[in-house]
């Protein structure tokens, strides 16, 4: 997700908002040392909750790629169950247990920021 170009394309968009969520890792994962924590962060339009981009502090780009595949087109609307199934049973390492609470916790602040951008 390096592309500077995808990048300020996300900026621009003022329905793009960005929302992150972070869970403990288990002790015995190799990026504990290195994080303590693991990180996701979305990319998520405003008006239809589509996730288009995102990230996680995943140690390797494998693992990374794999998360971003897994959740990336989907609607954090319409395919939520969907999303934190896909994780849960797709990606089977170490931390996916942290992983799937991070997401969840993206979810969570998402719908809070949903709900806090719709009219009263």
């Amino acid at each position: 997700m390096r592309d500077p170009d995808r990048i300020r394309e996300l900026f621009a968009d003022p329905d793009v908002v960005l929302v992150s969520g972070y869970a403990r890792l288990p002790d015995a994962v190799a990026s504990h040392s290195q994080y303590e924590r693991l990180g996701v962060v979305l990319a998520v339009n405003l008006s239809d909750g589509r996730i288009v981009a995102a990230d996680t502090t995943l140690l390797t780009d494998l693992a990374k790629d794999f998360f971003r595949a897994l959740v990336e087109g989907l609607s954090v609307v319409g395919d939520l169950a969907e999303i934190v199934d896909r994780v849960q049973t797709r990606y089977a390492g170490q931390s996916g247990a942290a992983l799937t609470t991070a997401l969840r916790r993206c979810l969570e602040t998402f719908h809070q920021v949903r709900g806090a951008a719709d009219p009263p």
